[in-house]
């Protein structure tokens, strides 16, 4: 299966790093031209000088933008007034006991893991509609499925997410248009490579050792029994972009692993 998406703009939250980045090189390396984003002006430029090294003559362009406000969004639209593909990767996540957690954090991670998802589509799906071609991808986690008192925050705005992706797919009907979710479980990215470095460093064991050990107590259900690398998120997301994925639509895929006990 050869995947060709010459011509297209992708724009991509969060790309600076982990899965979104990921998703930038292989999007390029199909042909697309990559629209990056991150929280400020050195991490785009640091991360478009890797993309180019790594995908020589691909057509990449960058825009920093905090999505914890209109702010954020608004930059991306005024740097990119359109495109043909947009991945809404970018979350961040908060570790704290549900009750103890205040008010400010909640509509925190709701801002930026549901509302800035919320307003680039709303600014690109109508001009999508309109010339009856496009893709857009949500990219949830397998927490927005698993109670946890200590992840509380993060899993309601990616569940509310998943309603927000199915309502926004219908108004696709009949059209070339599709918006899709991608269900991702633990994934490596420089946080938490950083995070298992130092873990691995103050126990005196190896990064290998400090995952195997997250694996087997934290998501003992995983059927790959490892983290994944960005790279396999990237390729499910390339194909969802692609015409080859014209049937698929409204739909939450999986790319976590199997950390999930469930049939569907």
């Amino acid at each position: 299966m050869k995947i060709d998406l010459t011509g297209r703009i992708a724009v991509i939250t969060g790309s600076s790093d982990g899965i979104g980045y990921a998703c930038a090189q292989a999007l390029a390396g199909a042909g697309a031209e990559v629209v990056i984003n991150g929280r400020s002006d050195a991490t785009v430029q640091a991360a478009l000088a890797r993309l180019r090294e790594a995908v020589p003559g691909a057509a990449f362009r960058g825009v920093a933008g905090d999505l914890s406000s209109r702010e954020g969004p608004a930059r991306i639209i005024a740097a990119a007034p359109r495109c043909d593909i947009l991945i809404n990767n970018c979350a961040v996540n908060n570790l704290q006991d549900v009750l103890e957690e205040p008010d400010e954090m909640f509509l925190r991670l709701f801002e930026i893991n549901f509302l800035s998802g919320l307003r680039l589509t709303r600014h690109y799906l109508p001009q999508m509609l309109e010339r009856n071609r496009g893709r857009v991808i949500f990219h949830n986690s397998e927490q927005s499925l698993r109670p946890s008192p200590q992840m509380a925050a993060y899993g309601a705005s990616k569940a509310a997410e998943l309603t927000l992706a199915r309502s926004i797919a219908e108004y696709t009907r009949g059209t070339a248009v599709t918006v899709n979710t991608i269900l991702i479980g633990p994934t490596r990215s420089a946080v938490t490579g950083a995070l298992h470095r130092q873990m691995a460093q103050e126990q005196g064991r190896t990064v290998a050792e400090i995952e195997a050990d997250f694996i087997r107590h934290v998501r003992p259900a995983s059927l790959i029994h490892r983290i994944a690398d960005a790279s396999e998120v990237a390729n499910l997301a390339v194909y969802l972009c692609s015409d080859f994925a014209s049937a698929t639509n409204g739909a939450v895929l999986s790319a976590e692993g199997g950390t999930r006990e469930v049939v569907f």
